[in-house]
């Protein structure tokens, strides 16, 4: 199990992660350094192209370097092949493949749509001279069940199998994408699926969950800036953008669940984590509470709005609001847009406390703008 950094990387809490991950799986240099740094253990790297420079300083600590295309593989062929980690099988050099199988729902998520970048499709590969390839990759599921990756890696196997089968192959990575810490989740077929292919296919195998990690472990909080009516819709304007703090919210589409803290914790002097249950009152759909708001960010973009949700009791300036399950793809997805201030990244201790690790001020700002 490798820990996706384009998920979550948010070092400081990579001591309670190290324990159960193998290492990381990087998506180019950056990541590829981060992981070596902070995590130690496996580094797995897969960009869907390189540069020159990036690939030789690669080369010096990764342990698997996956390629995106043909011309990408022979391009660095020799230069990979002549490496000393290389000829030692310290580092072991991969394919990232398209199995062309779609399960997935969102076609921004979905690598196998028509016309898709990423991997390559199997009559790519006739003809190919593939020795020094020890390693193949895909990757094509997002938030999704352990019946998709069944159903996927029998499409690939289909198409791929007799490739796997092959000697020189050395490990079959499957990417990420896999909820394995939902509780529905079917750990068992996981479980048997990959002791099945490491049985028959005789290779090491590697999954790269990020979302699964991290699921439900944190909130973002936000406070009410401005309440108006206009256009037939109560806004309650925040000091939280979907846009800087939360693009998923945009993207995916995705709606995260809200909470009211009542009593506001900055108003009775407490942290709001650090208040008992009881002073979180979950929002509903609109209109099914007797309180209604449209969600908005202070920023310029029309459509920065996080969603419309309803409550038990009015929202005032000054309330607090706490949007769930916001640690994956909002730290390492957020923009300085528009000049927004970034929240503080603060771990909740076993003891109750806070602790900040990261308070990025406007000094911060200025210094990404040159």
């Amino acid at each position: 199990m490798l820990l996706a950094l384009k998920a979550f990387s948010t070092t400081s809490c990579f001591e309670t992660l190290r324990p159960y991950a193998a290492g990381c799986c990087a998506s180019g240099l950056y990541e590829a350094r981060l992981a070596a740094r902070h995590m130690g253990g496996h580094v797995a790297v897969y960009s869907p192209a390189y540069r020159a420079d990036e690939l030789t300083e690669l080369l010096e600590f990764a342990h698997h370097i996956d390629f995106n295309s043909i011309p990408q593989w022979q391009r660095f062929r020799s230069q990979c092949l002549s490496h000393p980690r290389v000829q030692s099988g310290e580092l072991q050099l991969g394919l990232r493949i398209n199995p062309c199988y779609s399960t997935g729902h969102t076609p921004l998520y979905d690598p196998c749509i028509p016309g898709s970048r990423l991997g390559i499709p199997a009559n790519e590969l006739e003809g190919v001279d593939l020795s020094g390839i020890s390693g193949l990759h895909f990757h094509t599921l997002c938030e999704q069940g352990a019946q998709e990756l069944i159903d996927t890696f029998r499409a690939f196997e289909k198409s791929f199998g007799a490739l796997l089968a092959s000697p020189r192959i050395k490990y079959l990575n499957m990417g990420g994408g896999h909820w394995i810490t939902k509780p529905n989740y079917d750990r068992q077929a996981l479980i048997d699926l990959v002791k099945e292919i490491k049985e028959c296919y005789k290779v090491e195998v590697y999954l790269e969950p990020g979302e699964a990690w991290c699921v439900h472990t944190g909130v973002l909080k936000a406070m009410v800036l401005d309440i108006f009516d206009s256009l037939g819709y109560r806004h309650a304007i925040l000091d939280v953008s979907a846009s800087a703090h939360m693009p998923d919210v945009l993207e995916m589409p995705y709606r995260p669940d809200v909470y009211a803290v009542r009593p506001a914790g900055e108003a009775c002097g407490t942290p709001a984590l650090q208040l008992p249950a009881e002073s979180y009152a979950a929002a509903a759909e609109p209109g099914e509470l007797p309180h209604t708001y449209r969600l908005g960010a202070p920023t310029c973009l029309a459509g920065d709005v996080i969603g419309d949700y309803s409550f038990h009791t009015p929202l005032a300036v000054g309330d607090e609001l706490l949007f769930d399950d916001m640690t994956h793809y909002t730290i390492v997805k957020t923009t300085h847009f528009n000049g927004v201030p970034h929240p503080s990244v603060q771990l909740l201790q076993e003891n109750g406390t806070l602790r900040t690790v990261c308070a990025l001020q406007y000094a911060d700002f200025e210094h990404r703008l040159g």
